[in-house]
């Protein structure tokens, strides 16, 4: 008989006290299991792409948090994930009082920390820099949204106790996915953490890749996924940008709409000199702009030297040249540089 592994054994384990809690019908059978629970004991079971988000919760996240929080905290409402975010005491007290008017619930993790800035991100963090003191500013604690205290609260176990294949799950995150964030976070907690490098590698053929995929765009302020795709080019993460995509326009079609034209980019990523975003399309390996065009994270070395040219030139995965006309300004190309074209 085959050794059951920790991971089957916490699956089979939280299956038995989801039975135990939820009444059979008169023949015995164990009821259908929905919304994230689904997702997590049927790998594969699709999001329920004709659900509904809340509009009246909607309306009133508006301007209290950025456009990714409000997605995930909007799907999370609507059973069709759990959702984890990082919030301040202050944002966390806005977060609690929309859950009581709404109706879905929250887990927030016991110790507050201080979180490192990446490098060049434009104050986006993906570390963790030390424990906070009591009542120190600039305190985050991590939040976990559902529908129910108990999925919220599994959630936060499973992601404290470093379970991150079954948390994922929980997420909404394809196990494809899940599987390359396993191989990779190694690698990407020695630089800055930061996952698009390994999925540019993974991508089987070169440009433009699938812009539905584009998680640059997080970096821009929307983007329709919340975790990293295996490559961008992987089918199952699509179909989730695809539904989370049609959940949202069925909310508000403008703001869906503001998703899909920031996806729709081209974006210059380097690990310690900045993102930088082009709006024009890419044609024949080679990407025209203007100033106007040209959107970065930070003002960094690299920032000034794409405002000195008007054309990009792709030479490869890692490797870019800056025209000024037919002049050549500069060519940037090394290990920390992965050009992502999706338009």
């Amino acid at each position: 008989m085959p050794v059951e592994t920790r991971k089957q054994r916490l699956r089979r384990i939280l299956r038995e006290t989801l039975d135990a809690e939820l009444p059979s019908d008169v023949n015995g059978r164990r009821p259908r299991l929905q919304g994230p629970w689904a997702t997590f004991f049927e790998e594969g079971n699709a999001w329920d792409e004709g659900a509904y988000l809340n509009r009246d919760l909607y309306r009133d996240l508006t301007g209290q948090f950025d456009n990714n929080t409000i997605r995930e905290i909007l799907l999370a409402a609507a059973n069709i994930k759990i959702s984890r975010t990082t919030l301040s005491r202050e944002k966390i007290a806005t977060l609690q009082a929309a859950a009581v008017r709404h109706g879905f619930q929250i887990a927030i993790s016991k110790h507050p920390w201080i979180l490192r800035p990446d490098h060049g991100k434009g104050g986006w963090a993906n570390q963790v820099e030390r424990a906070a003191e009591p009542d120190e500013p600039g305190a985050v604690s991590n939040v976990y949204i559902a529908v129910d205290a108990t999925l919220a609260e599994t959630g936060q176990m499973l992601d404290e106790a470093g379970e991150d294949d079954l948390f994922g799950a929980l997420l909404g995150i394809p196990a494809c996915c899940r599987e390359a964030f396993d191989k990779h976070k190694s690698s990407a907690a020695e630089r800055q953490y930061d996952f698009i490098p390994y999925v540019l590698e993974n991508t089987p053929t070169n440009t433009p890749c699938d812009w539905r995929l584009n998680y640059t765009a997080q970096y821009f302020g929307y983007s329709l996924l919340s975790f990293f795709p295996c490559s961008f080019r992987c089918p199952v993460a699509a179909a989730v940008a695809d539904r989370t995509f049609s959940m949202l326009a069925r909310c508000d079609a403008d703001w869906a709409r503001r998703f899909v034209a920031l996806q729709q980019t081209n974006v210059l990523y380097t690990e310690t000199r900045g993102l930088h975003l082009f709006r024009t399309p890419l044609l024949n390996e080679s990407i025209a702009y203007t100033q106007q065009d040209l959107i970065s994270t930070e003002a960094t070395d690299l920032t000034a030297i794409l405002q000195q040219g008007d054309r990009l030139e792709i030479t490869g995965r890692h490797a870019v040249q800056i025209y000024r006309g037919s002049r050549k300004i500069a060519t940037i190309e090394g290990r920390d540089i992965s050009m992502c074209a999706f338009y």
